[in-house]
């Protein structure tokens, strides 16, 4: 099967696609096109989201994966950077608008079975989404409905709540985490690390159920799928207030034992 996958230019996704490659059997043929952010790219954002973002992104993107190329392991890693990809024979690019015709055509050039998206930061139209036969699915990092939106476990963290989840959806038009749902997968919520580390936690089993959607649709050509009980909750990134108060409860956006834990999975 020909797999489209559209993920974000940062460390949750690259973990994620390491971890489905890993661990999808089968002959697939995939093509990855990458953003450069979720949800608006604002520099006007608050501080602490802008730090948020440096540790998501350029402090992977700019500074540990180029020293990877120029100083390859001894042993071979656990995990590829986005460059690293392309040594499994998978064509990686960057994307940055994906709904007007450069973007359609490369689609449609690849004309990919099914679409995976995983973090991506740009919202499907239905030129792109009517494209693979078996449509696109799409793995949030959160429990839909009441967690729509970006930063869906800073909000479950906020609510003080004892689990939180990733949902596996169908995406069938513009709406933002709205689809029939797949699946969902909860765990335990660890108050004592950090925001970016229960969010990267999350895709060890979201990926297990994006591997099992993609089994399900090799032998029926389609997944088992239900509509929502509501509309939910949307949320945008918080605010500078919010910011603040999450920090006045002993809460952490990131912490530097994260970096290193996730460092050691590539050397």
């Amino acid at each position: 099967m020909k797999i489209l996958l559209l993920a974000n230019k940062d460390i949750a996704s690259n973990l994620a696609l390491n971890t489905l490659f890993q661990t999808i059997s089968g002959t697939h043929e995939f093509q990855i096109l990458l953003s450069s952010s979720v949800g608006k790219n604002n520099k006007s954002k608050p501080q602490p989201l802008l730090d948020l973002a440096f540790f998501e992104q350029d402090l992977f993107n700019q500074i540990l994966f180029p020293a990877l190329q120029k100083n390859p392991p001894l042993k071979s890693p656990k995990f590829q950077s986005f460059v690293g990809f392309k040594k499994l024979g998978i064509e990686v690019s960057e994307i940055h608008s994906i709904n007007c015709m450069a973007g359609i055509k490369r689609v449609k050039t690849f004309s990919p079975d099914l679409i995976v998206s995983i973090r991506f930061g740009l919202i499907l139209q239905s030129a792109v989404i009517s494209i693979p036969k078996f449509g696109v699915i799409n793995l949030h990092s959160g429990k839909l409905p009441n967690y729509r939106g970006v930063m869906a476990t800073f909000r479950a963290m906020q609510q003080n709540d004892t689990e939180y989840g990733s949902t596996l959806h169908y995406i069938n038009d513009s709406g933002i985490d709205s689809g029939e749902i797949i699946s969902i997968s909860k765990q335990a919520l660890d108050y004592q690390r950090s925001y970016l580390y229960n969010t990267l936690s999350l895709y060890n089993k979201g990926v297990k159920d994006i591997v099992n959607a993609i089994i399900s649709i090799e032998i029926t050509g389609k997944c088992k799928s239900y509509n929502a009980h509501s509309e939910g909750n949307y949320f945008s990134f918080p605010s500078e207030h919010e910011l603040k108060d999450f920090k006045r409860k002993g809460l952490k956006l990131y912490e530097y034992q994260d970096v290193i834990d996730i460092a050691q999975q590539y050397y």
